[in-house]
């Protein structure tokens, strides 16, 4: 398996040396952060990495707001990507917008984070949940005023830090796409501007610096980018220039796993 180059300069900078080989050991980590509909990290998305132990993020992910479920968050991805230890991460969905609320507020929990992997991010919220008596609200179950729905509208996760404090880590996006054999998530695709997932536009799943509808190689906010990496692996399980085809929201979690070819 080919590392990106950039694991290999992340690596040589944090622990000091100039080889990935050098560096295998049990403080390498691949850090899972689930998004709202979970409870825990998808265990049939997980991916071995040579050299990284996989860990798991444990959160509430649907009574408790933004800022209430980071102190959980924030708590363990300082125990994984800092001191003596570096990771990956690897966020999906309202995941990204935890990590991205951890880079702006709390950077030390990341000092040793390598980059970023973020599958169908909702760090820029999604207009399914702007207006929370519609239709798409109350198929999706929201807990607005209370719990995570009140910052996943658009404004809402867009005001709630700055998507500039990166924490000096990149984020490379993943974002996937919906046709007519996507179901309820393909009919949701109405509420959405431009391309989406069936839950989030383009806008957020690609870390764009404007909502509304954009393409993914829109402006991005400083330290977000398209992961145009190594194109398609060749069990398809990799998106070429960044975009997953059909893969509506829901598949979103497996393809960002999938970091390294």
């Amino acid at each position: 398996m080919r590392i990106r180059a950039r694991v290999i300069g992340g690596l040589a900078i944090a622990l000091g040396v100039t080889a990935f080989a050098n560096v295998a050991h049990a403080d390498n980590y691949v850090v899972y952060v689930h998004g709202r509909t979970q409870t825990t990290w998808d265990a049939s998305a997980v991916h071995p990495v040579a050299g990284f132990a996989p860990a798991f993020v444990e959160y509430n992910s649907t009574t408790a707001t933004l800022a209430q479920a980071n102190v959980a968050v924030r708590a363990q991805l300082a125990q994984y990507c800092s001191g003596a230890n570096s990771c990956i991460v690897v966020p999906y969905s309202n995941g990204a917008l935890q990590v991205g609320y951890t880079q702006a507020y709390y950077p030390e929990a990341l000092e040793n984070a390598l980059y970023i992997e973020a599958g169908a991010s909702a760090a820029g919220g999604s207009e399914l949940l702007n207006g929370f008596t519609s239709l798409a609200g109350q198929i999706l179950g929201a807990t607005y005023p209370n719990g995570v729905d009140a910052t996943l509208s658009v404004s809402g996760a867009r005001n709630a830090y700055n998507h500039n404090l990166t924490a000096g880590v990149v984020t490379y996006h993943l974002g996937g796409n919906t046709d007519w054999r996507n179901g309820l998530w393909y009919a949701t695709a109405a509420f959405l501007p431009g391309n989406d997932d069936g839950v989030v536009s383009f806008a957020s799943a690609f870390g764009c610096s404007s909502a509304g509808s954009q393409p993914a190689t829109c402006a991005k906010y400083t330290g977000h980018q398209l992961d145009l990496a190594a194109g398609a692996r060749g069990d398809g399980r990799r998106c070429p220039n960044g975009v997953c085809g059909s893969v509506d929201h829901f598949g979103m979690d497996e393809r960002a796993a999938y970091w390294a070819d």
